[in-house]
């Protein structure tokens, strides 16, 4: 593998000293300083959009990291025996949001807000839109529903049921109402405008590292033209997650966010169909479908149990959502 990264490396204009194994990168240590070597998944022409998006950011004075361009004045580098295509970055040193910190929290969503309205600032036209369009968010939605409607039906069919199977056919009726009623809030046309920007995709605690007590976002791989309000509702998601969906945590990352960057009627009605969605009990059912169905371990069982158990905690807090906006 090493091998594999050196002949990667080898296609830049820089002196490697050393390289070290991160999560899913490689960090290293060149004449030029650290960078993080990193699978990319999108094209060349995507590659090449990312660097020049995230150096017209860093010229709106927005601290964020920047790509190096290999040998060939290229953002994207191909190993030439997988076809595998590589991104090289600068190495930001820092320390990861902490979930259980609501002052991190509010940080975050104080930065995410200052992110949006800067990226507001950027020429779309320039970066080619029709090469960063997300993807439907009404479309991907539609199609979780779908996978928890196939699942279902799998399982009722099966004669032997394991434990997760009994578990979950017990409750994924109300689930799948649920999903329904945020499909179908999703399609309703608004009034009012919903905010678009260019966004980051998948902003959560491992994408928003502190460095000397300021939060920087890294990370910038999954942007595109798509709703601000979609950031928004997956990081408040995944923190409520991991705050048991504490009212007070969610509105206090709600708050902090809407100083900096105030939110439309129409973003408030969206958030609220992003959010009634259940994507946990959705990626535990995708996963178990996903998995070998003959043994089917413990933790799956337990993250299970853990979903069903913060539904009501879920549910509570969304009927809450609205009282939060009156604030």
């Amino acid at each position: 593998m090493y091998n594999q990264i050196d002949a990667i490396l080898a296609q830049y204009e820089m002196e490697v000293y050393e390289v070290t194994k991160g999560r899913g990168t490689y960090i290293c240590n060149t004449s030029k300083g650290k960078f993080v070597l990193t699978g990319f998944r999108g094209s060349k022409e995507k590659g090449e959009l990312l660097r020049e998006y995230l150096s017209k950011l860093k010229n709106h004075g927005f601290i964020v990291e920047q790509i190096e361009i290999n040998k060939n004045g290229e953002a994207v580098t191909v190993d030439e025996e997988t076809g595998e295509r590589y991104i090289l970055k600068d190495y930001i040193v820092g320390t990861e949001l902490n979930v259980n910190r609501v002052k991190e929290l509010k940080d975050a969503a104080t930065l995410l807000a200052e992110y949006h309205n800067i990226s507001n600032d950027i020429e779309w036209k320039e970066l080619e839109e029709s090469m960063l369009c997300a993807q439907n968010i009404n479309e991907e939605k539609t199609r979780h529903y779908r996978e928890l409607i196939k699942a279902r039906n799998y399982m009722r069919s099966r004669k032997k049921k394991n434990d997760f199977e009994r578990i979950y056919l017990k409750q994924c009726d109300g689930m799948f109402q649920i999903a329904k009623k945020s499909l179908d809030l999703l399609e309703k046309e608004t009034e009012d405008v919903i905010t678009t920007g260019i966004g980051h995709g998948e902003y959560n605690q491992h994408n928003v590292v502190f460095v000397d007590g300021h939060c920087q976002i890294v990370n910038f791989e999954n942007f595109g033209i798509r709703w601000c309000i979609l950031d928004v509702a997956n990081f408040l998601r995944k923190m409520l997650e991991k705050n048991d969906w504490e009212i007070n945590v969610g509105a206090e990352i709600i708050d902090a966010y809407r100083k900096k960057r105030p939110l439309t009627e129409a973003d408030w009605e969206k958030l609220y169909a992003l959010l009634l969605f259940p994507e946990k009990f959705w990626k535990i059912t995708n996963h178990y479908m996903n998995s070998r169905k003959t043994w089917i371990s413990q933790r799956d069982i337990e993250k299970l149990k853990k979903v069903i158990e913060q539904e009501g905690k879920r549910l509570h807090f969304m009927q809450n959502l609205f009282a939060i906006q009156e604030e």
